[in-house]
This record gives structure tokens, C-alpha cells and sequence, in this order.
């Protein structure tokens, strides 16, 4: 029988049966590596990771859904036909963002490694983060997390989104275009943003040097965010402390890069909030109810705004 649900994927990776099995129910479905070629002439529904799932959407006439595996889907700009939605992995990282972001802030001002490795007695006391502003840039479902459990911390946060809407758990957002405003005065600076136009190269020197002395800025978002050259000014001319990347525009980053061996940089190579596997079966499921439905998914992609 033709096949109308392509999963992309190995066969040992734990997502994989599940949502074979979640598919079976309504539908036929085939497995597929990456790189296997296999009659794509019925199928509907599309599942992957975006890098893998690019080259096979042309070859399908009669594709309606896209299930993407992982949050960003910017392998899939501009090859996406009119019409078919896509749906990237949302609601599921929230959690491993805000231990990412916690996790290193409270490593930072606590200077809990250094004290870890000291061998004399350090009487001084930090003043930890309670009190101190965090801006975060991106107040979808995982900024919103991020920004949840930040404030139980006793910190301030407030957001940057496209509109400057209001969004839970922040005490105040705003919008692209008065981002100097949303920088003024931070302490901490997270950008959690998908890869857009709007999104090239948002956080620059002009931005950067709004924020407080001795600032931090995490970006585990994407790394078209971020102007490099300014972000390494900053950390050697002021007025960042310390900075943490955990995503680049060319991955693996070269040991020749110009980020690499940075005083005050760190670098943890995409390693911010794993996709939980279990997750992705969850995902497909729901979204695979409202699709057979013929009813709208929340998650799907806007076009308009690229995420």
C-alpha cells in the first residue's frame, strides 16, 4: 500500500516506534534513514528532524504536515509548499532551558566552582542574583518557563517579542523595535530566539552596552542573534563579565573561530535543553488528532513571523 506518513529516522532511536505506532492506527506508515530513497507519491504527513526531513518535501506532491522533532525549523525556510503546516516540538524544553539558565547565573555569582576548588579559606560572600534584573529575549513557551522560575529566585524579569505583548511571568515585555529599552539597566541577558530576518544580528554593541557593568548574557536560542565581534568587545572592553553560548551560526564551531579561548566566554555546544525522546511521541500524537480532525493546530508555524 502507498505510503502516507514518512517517519525520517533510525529505527533504534526511541521516538521512532511510538510514533509508528501512533500513525498505524489511522493511516500507512514507513521508516526511513535519512538518506533512503523510497516512493513518497502519497504521503501526507512528514516526521524528523528538519535537516533530514529538507530534501524529502519535494519529493512529496501530496505533503499536508510536517512534524518537525526538534524546536527550531529554520532548515526548512523557503522549501515548505503554501498550505502545509508545520509544527515544530513546542512545550516540551521549558524545563532543561530554565535549569540551563539558573544553573549557570547561580555557578557564576555564587562562584560555586572556584569555592569548590579552593584550598584556603574565602571569608567574602557573594551577593548572589536576588534583586537583579534578567531580560529574556523570546517569551514563547520556553522563555515563559524560564522566566516562571527565575522569579522564584527573586528576580525581575521582563521580555522581548515582536509586538511587545504582555506575557505571564514577566513583569513587563517589549517589542523589537524598543529593545534599548528592554536592555537598559539588566543585569543578565538570555536570548532564546528562533533564527528570522528580524532576529539577524539583534544583539550588538549598542545593545550590549545598555545593559549594567559586569553583566551576563546567555544565548541559547540561535546564533544569527548574535553579532560576534560586539559580543567579544564587550566581554574585554566592558560591560559584560561573562557570556555563554551554547549556539552558533556554523556548528561545530572551528578551534580556529574567533569565540574560542575568550577569557570570560563559555561554550557548551548545544547542549542547553535536550529534546526529551519521550516527548516527541506525545507531540505527534495530539497534534496527529487535531490534523485527522481537520481541526487547527496551536503550534503549527506562522509563515508570517517564521516561527
Amino acid at each position: 500500500m502507498a505510503v502516507e506518513l514518512l517517519v525520517v529516522g533510525g529505527l533504534s532511536d526511541p521516538w521512532v516506534g511510538p510514533v509508528v505506532a501512533a500513525g498505524q492506527e489511522a493511516m500507512t506508515v514507513a521508516v526511513v534513514e535519512p538518506d533512503q530513497a523510497v516512493d513518497t507519491s502519497a504521503v501526507r504527513i512528514l516526521v524528523g528532524a528538519p535537516p533530514d526531513l529538507a530534501p524529502k518535501i519535494r519529493e512529496c506532491p501530496r505533503l499536508q504536515w510536517v512534524q518537525s522533532t526538534w524546536a527550531g525549523v529554520d532548515a526548512l525556510t523557503g522549501l515548505v509548499p503554501k498550505g502545509v503546516q508545520v509544527t515544530p516540538l513546542k512545550g516540551v524544553f521549558g524545563q532543561a532551558m530554565s535549569e540551563f539558565v539558573l544553573g549557570w547565573l547561580l555557578a557564576l555569582e555564587r562562584n560555586i566552582i572556584t569555592r569548590a576548588n579552593c584550598k584556603h579559606w574565602i571569608p567574602e560572600v557573594e551577593a548572589g542574583i536576588s534583586g537583579k534584573r534578567l531580560g529574556i529575549m523570546g517569551t514563547g513557551t520556553i522563555g515563559s518557563a524560564v522566566a516562571q522560575h527565575a522569579t522564584h529566585f527573586g528576580l525581575a524579569v521582563t521580555g522581548l517579542n515582536s509586538k511587545g505583548q504582555s506575557v505571564p511571568g514577566f513583569v513587563t515585555c517589549y517589542s523589537n523595535s524598543h529593545r534599548f529599552d528592554f536592555a537598559q539597566g539588566l543585569d543578565y541577558l538570555v536570548s532564546l530566539l528562533p533564527s528570522t530576518p528580524a532576529t539577524d544580528g539583534i544583539v550588538d554593541a549598542a545593545l550590549l552596552a545598555r545593559m549594567n557593568p559586569g553583566g551576563i548574557f546567555i544565548n541559547a536560542g540561535r546564533g544569527n542573534a548574535v553579532l560576534n565581534a560586539d559580543l567579544i568587545n564587550a566581554l574585554q572592553q566592558g560591560p559584560l563579565r561573562y557570556a555563554i553560548l551554547d549556539v552558533f551560526e556554523e556548528e561545530p564551531l572551528a578551534q580556529s573561530h574567533a569565540l574560542k579561548n575568550v577569557p570570560g566566554l563559555f561554550i557548551t555546544s548545544q547542549t542547553a535543553a535536550p529534546t526529551p525522546s519521550e516527548a516527541i511521541p506525545e507531540v505527534f500524537a495530539r497534534n496527529l488528532s487535531l490534523f485527522l480532525a481537520g481541526e487547527p493546530m496551536p503550534d503549527a508555524l506562522c509563515s508570517e513571523r517564521g516561527y
